[in-house]
């Protein structure tokens, strides 16, 4: 999904704000900190102890209901789905213990845990999980999450209330479930992983007279013992969870109206949090703590500046060319900390990923005769408009610097700054903007996620107006073959069709400053970042 590229927040759906227990975990490495001696990397987990976090207060924590990251990173530790990403990005299994799909991909059969149970004691059985699927894809429920899970067979009737059901789902026994998608659909269980298709209690969903976003139950590794809204949340261990009881007591959870960085940092520095993001400013010294661990990592998250292909003058290619041509990224981004330079649409993590085949196409000549030989410009310096959200400081002295690249060229740019990214958002799609700067979260690990919704010609993430035949089908190609090699190949060639026709400029990677003390064990991050980290795993170094 994309988000407001201000300040560094991590928005899913359409907000400003962040939550920085996603910024604090973010960032770390799926590897071991090459500064933890061997001695602390053997060292055995400990039970008990309570982890202080901070966080933006949350509206919602029913998984098909809450909006942003930091709201999904408190839902995944009290829910859980049939499957779970591992930090190499993998599906591994959760509630589910192993599955099969039939030879035409249509058809996956998952075998559940027998023993698996609500946090109010009931077990988990086949029809909660077709109960769950339901709602999420109830209209009703008023679930922005949907999209992804559609393809299963009957969701369309059931949504246009021409069904009572969706008879792609069923329970074929207590312990056995069975999902039957309309065609073969490769990232399905990417997407399954996800935390909407977490499995919920029906009789705790729809008792009466109770909020079930306030008062969550799950079947996860910590349950609700208390929200006082506004102040705290506090999660409790859950000593029955089928995997382990987590080393952790609980997890408390400060909540604030607004949250920044330097606050947080502050609470770390006073010993009132584990863990902080960092500011910029405070780096080198975060860096230089013995008794803290310090990482920056980037993330499945990127920075790019988009071309709409609906104004008259950006359908011109050699006028798109310049611009991509004019800007130089290294002098964009300045000494910003939080980003890392990318010339790929492909993360590095992902499949058919190939970052050394695309290379940074900055040449001003190139740009200059690019220009020149633009059919619209006829000798004339055109004047853009480039847009964007209400931006930080640090976001405004970018902001000045990508202009000025291109007004190097012959092109002169008006700056226009809009309050929110919803404005942003009527903009774009009403073709109002030439150039706009943006953001984008890739939801599940795979291509599918940022190429098929971005530059599907039918798709509703196209801000672009961009529309290529060959894209859109070598797009459905990719997603119905269970191939990955063939998929891999084929992604290749889409990215590549994409930056040849010159509609996204790909900027920056997003990456997060992290600190905690080191006494915090355990931490395990996955490209994802934040809203699947399972804090089931951390523990706490007892010292003497």
């Amino acid at each position: 999904m994309f988000y407001w590229s201000g300040a560094p927040s991590l928005t899913r759906k359409f907000s400003g704000n962040f939550f920085l227990l996603t910024v604090i975990f973010c960032c770390l490495d799926c590897g071991k900190d090459k500064n933890v001696s061997t001695t602390e990397q053997t060292l055995q987990p400990a039970y008990g102890g309570v982890l202080r976090i901070v966080a933006q207060s949350p509206e919602s924590l029913d998984p098909i209901h809450s909006k942003n990251y930091w709201e999904s990173e408190i839902v995944l530790q009290l829910f859980d789905g049939l499957l779970r990403f591992d930090q190499n990005l993998n599906v591994v299994p959760a509630l589910a213990q192993n599955w099969q799909i039939a030879p035409d991909g249509r058809v996956y059969t998952f075998q559940l845990r027998s023993g698996a149970r609500f946090h109010k004691g009931r077990e988990v059985n086949a029809d909660d999980f077709v109960y769950s699927l339901t709602r999420l894809l109830d209209p009703k429920s008023k679930s922005v999450d949907t999209e992804n899970y559609s393809m299963i067979l009957g969701a369309n009737e059931y949504q246009a209330g021409q069904a009572s059901f969706i008879r792609g789902l069923r329970a074929i026994d207590p312990l056995t479930l069975q999902i039957t998608l309309k065609q073969p659909y490769a990232p399905f269980l990417r997407v399954l992983a996800q935390q909407p298709a977490s499995v919920v209690p029906k009789e705790e969903v729809e008792r009466s007279g109770v909020d079930f976003g306030k008062r969550p139950v799950g079947t996860g590794a910590f349950r609700l013992r208390q929200w006082n809204t506004p102040g705290e949340i506090f999660l409790a261990s859950n000593p029955d969870y089928f995997e382990w009881p987590p080393y952790l007591e609980g997890i408390h959870i400060k909540t604030v109206p607004a949250l920044n960085a330097r606050d947080s940092f502050k609470d770390f520095l006073e010993g009132k949090l584990e863990m902080s993001f960092v500011p910029s400013d405070q780096i080198q010294m975060a860096q230089s703590r013995k008794e803290w661990a310090f990482l920056s990592r980037p993330i499945l998250r990127f920075m790019y500046l988009g071309i709409n292909l609906k104004d008259p003058l950006m359908k011109d290619i050699d006028v798109r060319k310049a611009i991509h041509f004019a800007i130089n990224k290294a002098e964009v981004m300045g000494n910003e900390p939080d980003y890392s330079i990318t010339n790929s649409l492909i993360p590095i993590s992902l499949l058919g990923s190939n970052p050394a085949a695309n290379e940074d196409v900055y040449n001003v000549k190139a740009a200059q005769e690019a220009l020149k030989s633009s059919r619209s410009c006829r000798g004339r310096p055109p004047r853009v408009k480039l847009w964007h959200a209400t931006a930080s400081v640090e976001r405004k002295g970018l902001l000045t610097r990508l202009p000025n690249n291109l007004k190097a060229i012959g092109i002169q740019v008006d700056l226009k700054i809009l309050s929110s990214l919803n404005e942003l958002n009527q903009k774009i799609y009403s073709g109002q903007t030439q150039l706009f700067l943006l953001g984008e979260v890739i939801d599940f690990p795979d291509p599918d996620a940022i190429l098929n919704r971005l530059f599907n010609s039918r798709s509703k993430g196209n801000l672009f107006a961009y529309r290529n035949g060959e894209v859109d089908r070598k797009l459905r190609e990719a997603q119905t073959s269970m191939n990955e090699d063939l998929r891999a190949q084929l992604y290749r060639q889409i990215e590549h069709q994409i930056l040849e026709d010159h509609v996204i400029i790909p900027l920056f990677l997003a990456k997060y400053s992290f600190v905690s003390y080191k006494r915090v064990q355990g931490i395990e991050v996955s490209p994802l970042g934040f809203q699947y980290f399972p804090i089931r795993k951390v523990w706490l170094q007892h010292l003497e």
